[in-house]
């Protein structure tokens, strides 16, 4: 019985020895740390920590990434009324979540893996809010491009009326009336997708003959205006959209002032309809209705009418038939082809002849 209580009792003691040399230092550091689960969307996320045994750590990394497979970026804390703490910078509209884990490196040189790690890091979900959606969408519609260059060109012809007797636009231009004109123009558009979903400036270079009203009757006349008008676009509902444009430019008489407006109907979906009205002064008005689809893939296409008194803010206005068809080359490049045909008077008319080259980013 002796013998058998003797060796009971070192067999416990030899099972004790093991349990204490597995068990942790008293001065190994720690982190206290309540990790998030959720956080706001386009929002710094804040972490912090308290740390034990700090004399021993020469300074705390959290590794993080927005989430997926993006490589590891390493964020230091920073000593916040007491306790440890460190910023992770807003993520983009297209992150969903962001991956993180936290390493102690001690002052000897060496590092302890505090929470998580690079194999099973923890993840913090970001939560969008309604208006990040809306914007989500409309950026994956639009294949990741904020910035579009634009530039372009057009000619008009409205034909060259008969100059009986002179009348309708003195002796001195012949037997006809020429009613022609060029446009070369050039934009940048930046696309937020919010609430102010874009802003705009283009400018234009317009040069050719029409008949303007003078004190001594209708006459031919050169006519040109170098223009620059900025555009804002804002959402008004969900499919809705306004844009206002103020114009400042000169032609060969003054300075010249404008402005105008554009209803979208149909804002970010495949087929939209856009009513447009725009006014400069000494150059007359302009209102027209289109409707663009791109129901074929990477095939933009649309067809309008324009009403216009323009280019010399003439008595006669003229009627313009468009439509225009295009293709994406790729992610980034878009050419676009428009004709169409025209007429101010009943006797004359034209055609109408033009194309754009824009570079998304």
């Amino acid at each position: 019985m002796r013998t058998a209580a003797l060796c009971l009792a070192l067999s416990l003691a030899a099972a004790a020895r093991p349990a204490r040399a597995q068990s942790p230092a008293a001065d190994v550091p720690t982190i206290e740390h309540a990790p998030l689960v959720a956080a706001n969307a386009r929002e710094p996320i804040v972490l912090r920590f308290g740390v034990r045994h700090l004399e021993r750590v020469a300074r705390l990394a959290v590794h993080w990434r927005p989430g997926g497979a993006a490589p590891w970026r390493t964020a230091v804390a920073v000593r916040d009324s007491g306790a440890w703490r460190v910023d992770l910078p807003a993520q983009p509209i297209t992150a969903r979540a962001v991956d993180y884990y936290v390493v102690l490196e001690l002052v000897d040189g060496s590092t302890r893996a505090s929470f998580a790690s690079a194999e099973s890091p923890h993840r913090v979900v970001l939560r969008p809010e309604e208006s990040d959606g809306r914007e989500l969408i409309e950026l994956t519609r639009n294949r990741g491009r904020r910035l579009e260059l634009t530039g372009g060109g057009e000619y008009t012809d409205f034909g060259s009326a008969p100059n009986e007797g002179g009348a309708r636009c003195g002796a001195a231009s012949g037997a006809t009336c020429p009613d022609h004109w060029y446009t070369l123009w050039g934009e940048v558009r930046y696309r937020f997708y919010r609430r102010v979903r874009s802003v705009a400036v283009r400018v234009d270079r317009l040069d050719g003959q029409t008949t303007r009203s003078t004190f001594e009757g209708p006459r031919t006349r050169d006519v040109g205006l170098v223009a620059a008008t900025a555009s804002v676009e804002f959402r008004l509902v969900e499919l809705v959209s306004l844009h206002l444009l103020g114009t400042l430019g000169a032609n060969e008489e003054t300075v010249q002032v404008g402005g105008g407006l554009r209803l979208d109907v149909g804002t970010g979906q495949p087929a939209v309809v856009s009513l447009a009205f725009q006014g400069i002064t000494s150059y007359g008005l302009t209102a027209s209705a289109w409707m663009r689809w791109e129901t074929a893939r990477d095939t933009p296409l649309g067809a309008g009418i324009e009403l216009t008194s323009q280019p010399g803010a003439n008595a006669q206005w003229g009627l313009r038939l468009l439509a225009e068809g295009g293709r994406h080359f790729g992610r980034n490049l878009t050419v676009l082809a428009r004709v169409g045909y025209g007429a101010r008077q009943q006797d004359a008319g034209g055609f109408t002849g033009g194309g754009s080259v824009r570079v998304a980013f």
